[in-house]
């Protein structure tokens, strides 16, 4: 099998995973793993959607500090549409989402040329790899904070207009 080949059968996987994780698949991972926060916070952020029948509403809401309900309400829901179908014609308030994001840039560019002549393939792989996994420690704690701001979200929408908490 061919680099290119290993890649590209690696990627469809990680897109098959995702969309069975947007389908709410019954797909376990480990606890400590970047998928499952993925599957925590598409779960939590499709049950706020589904509470929350009238965002409009969310503009009633106290606010807190720099966070307006209503504008959280839509950011979640924007990440997590992004998070499962970014690069697949998804737009975002009239524009196309890159798929060619920073985030790659920098990957790319860890693992290309470092600008020191002669070095080794697998010393730029482990840079490679080491700011792969620093991104993803980052990604994890971002989800965690972003699915805690879903679930407060939904029970401050509850407790709004009435509903059991």
């Amino acid at each position: 099998m061919s680099f290119n080949t290993d890649i590209s059968t690696t990627l469809e996987n990680s897109r098959n995973t995702l969309r069975k994780i947007a389908r709410n698949d019954n797909t376990e991972f480990s606890k400590q793993s970047v998928l499952n926060d993925m599957e925590k916070f598409v779960k939590m952020v499709t049950t706020m959607d589904e509470t929350v029948l009238v965002p409009s509403r969310l503009m009633n809401l106290p606010q807190e500090g720099d966070d307006d309900p209503f504008n959280l309400y839509s950011m979640l829901n924007d990440l997590k549409t992004e998070l499962l179908w970014a690069g697949e014609e998804t737009t975002e308030r009239g524009r196309r989402i890159s798929d060619f994001s920073d985030t790659e840039s920098d990957a790319s560019s860890a693992a290309g040329d470092s600008g020191i002549d002669g070095e080794d393939e697998r010393e730029s792989a482990a840079r490679a790899a080491a700011a792969c996994r620093r991104h993803l420690r980052g990604l994890r704690r971002c989800l965690r904070h972003l699915t805690a701001a879903a679930v407060h979200l939904t029970r401050s929408y509850q407790e709004e207009v009435g509903a059991p908490v």
